[in-house]
């Protein structure tokens, strides 16, 4: 309201103004001097006149204004500054409180973070340990078993059970020491064909009830622990299937595929943690290969994915 006052007082002004400069103009060329002149002065006295009512009028509307605004600040300054600190300070004693829980949270954490690596280093500890005091007698048992091996002894059955149950302990020894220092173990990348690896491996193993499919298909990892990958869900899919195991590669992904018991729903995700066997009745399983799988696969940033059907097929697959 008060912009558009102003618009018209401008507007009325400036259109007095011109009148006057146009009859003050007119008076060069015609006579009648003063008829022109007491127009000028007329219109001159209208604006002066126009100017200081609009002066008094719009002095009186900010006195007004001033007047309103003042008691304004007399009556609501005391209540609205109790109010605004009030908010402020309830604010600052929730943020103080929300500092304090998540300094002691924070505090919590580490104590139990330096707990728990502590428990980890023990435990590394005497994994290390046990598989080193293994080694000695292991050492020992086979070396005997030679010699006995080369004398006259009719019961050579009990002497390939004593064999295969030395070569069990020497297998978990080797995948404890694996699994347990892979964290420190650097990965050596290099680019490989992963179908060539995979033939590799079924011949030196003597995967007869292994078929390979696909095609060549370079890779950038460590040849040597994506080797124990492979050997690993081999050897866990011949062990279940009732038939033969087909082994794809093809577009940098690795699928084994068994047709054996199957696993059930629930026990999917708990089959890569370590030291869970799917068959507990099974003599043949530490319960370590598949953890050993999964963590080989996230140093190489994959992971491993698994379906299965209850007795139909089980299917285990990663891509690198």
């Amino acid at each position: 309201m008060l912009e558009l006052k102003f618009k018209y007082f401008f507007l009325i002004l400036a259109l007095f103004f011109v009148a006057f400069f146009v009859l003050n103009f007119l008076m060069l060329f015609y006579d009648n001097h003063l008829l022109f002149s007491s127009l000028s002065f007329c219109l001159l006295l209208f604006c002066l006149f126009f100017a200081f009512y609009f002066f008094y009028k719009f002095r009186a509307f900010f006195k007004n204004s001033v007047s309103f605004l003042k008691n304004i600040d007399k009556k609501n300054t005391n209540g609205l500054q109790n109010t605004v600190f009030a908010e402020l300070n309830e604010l600052n004693s929730a943020l103080y409180g929300a500092k304090y829980e998540f300094a002691k949270k924070q505090k919590e954490n580490k104590k139990q973070y330096k707990k728990i690596n502590i428990k980890n280093m023990q435990f590394l500890n005497i994994i290390s340990a046990i598989s080193h005091e293994l080694k000695n007698p292991l050492s020992v048992i086979n070396l005997s078993l030679d010699i006995l091996e080369n004398e006259k002894i009719k019961n050579k059955a009990l002497l390939d059970k004593i064999r295969k149950q030395c070569q069990k302990i020497n297998m978990l020894s080797s995948k404890l020491n694996l699994v347990f220092n892979l964290k420190s173990k650097e990965i050596q990348r290099l680019e490989f064909d992963l179908y060539e690896l995979c033939k590799n491996i079924i011949q030196e193993h003597n995967f007869n009830r292994v078929i390979l499919q696909g095609q060549s298909s370079y890779v950038d990892a460590d040849v040597f622990l994506i080797e124990q990958v492979i050997i690993n869900l081999l050897n866990n899919a011949l062990k279940y299937s009732k038939k033969e195991v087909i082994l794809t590669v093809k577009d940098k992904e690795l699928i084994v595929k068994d047709f054996g018991i199957g696993i059930a729903k629930e026990h999917i995700k708990l089959v890569s943690k370590k030291f869970y066997k799917i068959d507990s009745s099974s003599e043949n399983s530490f319960g370590i290969g598949l953890f050993l799988v999964k963590k080989i696969l996230l140093l190489h940033g994959s992971h491993l994915q698994i379906s299965s059907k209850l007795g139909e097929f089980s299917e285990f697959s990663f891509r690198l």
